[in-house]
């Protein structure tokens, strides 16, 4: 017979205490709100600025601060359990703090055409829908025949032809990061064609525009009065998030120029950087 202060299962509760920090209180019981978010990338850049800004001896007086002085400990085999960066003497980037060692890499990939500060680096990488969508739905995507048109091609699946896209057009099996606004759809979307997007800074919200455009898409062979150089270009405004989730926007005033190095056309807008007034 089981004793009469025994609980069953149903009748326990765990009891603790709110955590002083109101956020970390927030993650542990679930709640989600507009001010949990604000407070949670707010953190997240304060941990980003102190990742890239500090040296070896800023990390180490934050984690004896902060882990109660086991900064340091071994394991059974000597080896330390902290790794805070390139504190390693024969390391390229010996000595430096991420923020250095991020300009230096800023430096080496921006175009050497004009002065300008490069601010942003946006990938552009896609995510993938996939064939299997695109069957359910029934779409079939025919090219328009033009003389600029690269092949068409033919894939088969379950004994069922599925005319695709060329080598242009193919990406609108993907959902990309940049967006665009534009007066009239086009097929040819220099959001599809972009390998990654830089952002300089001419003057306070002045930017220029960097599309580049890898040279696998033979976009450098047209000529400037091309009807598919036009779709590229003819564009109004540009959307992108940060990896905060943070959104930036970009009103064009003008297409400057195409350019081409080793691997990329580079397509060049002037525009500015607008402000933000609510969810994209």
């Amino acid at each position: 017979m089981a004793k009469s202060h025994d609980l069953g299962e149903k009748d326990k509760h765990v009891q603790r205490h709110r955590h002083q920090n109101k956020l970390l209180e927030k993650f542990y019981i679930g709640q989600r709100d507009e001010k949990y978010v604000q407070d949670y990338y707010e953190l997240l850049r304060k941990a980003d600025k102190f990742k890239r800004e500090s040296n070896a001896k800023k990390y180490e007086i934050a984690a004896w601060k902060y882990t109660g002085g086991h900064y340091g400990k071994v394991d059974e085999s000597g080896k330390k359990y902290e790794h805070f960066g390139f504190f390693d003497e024969k390391h390229k980037n010996a000595g430096k703090t991420l923020k250095e060692v991020f300009e230096t890499e800023y430096e080496e990939r921006r175009l050497k055409d004009d002065n300008y500060q490069l601010l942003y680096i946006f990938n552009n990488t896609p995510i993938e829908v996939g064939l299997s969508k695109v069957i359910e739905k029934g779409i079939k995507e025919v090219p328009i025949k033009t003389t600029e048109n690269i092949h068409t091609e033919i894939i088969e699946w379950n004994d069922s032809k599925f005319e695709m896209m060329n080598n242009l057009n193919k990406s609108k099996l993907f959902e990309f990061p940049i967006k665009i606004v534009r007066e009239n759809d086009v097929l040819n979307k220099i959001e599809e064609l972009s390998e990654y997007l830089h952002v300089k800074k001419i003057g306070f919200e002045y930017r220029i525009l960097e599309f580049f455009v890898p040279l696998k898409f033979k976009t450098d062979v047209l000529k400037d009065d091309s009807s598919i150089i036009n779709e590229i270009i003819n564009i109004n405004e540009v959307y992108v998030f940060d990896e905060y989730g943070e959104r930036k926007s970009f009103g064009l005033l003008k297409f400057e120029k195409r350019i081409k190095n080793n691997t990329h056309e580079i397509f060049k807008f002037e525009g500015i950087e607008m402000e933000e007034l609510g969810k994209y």
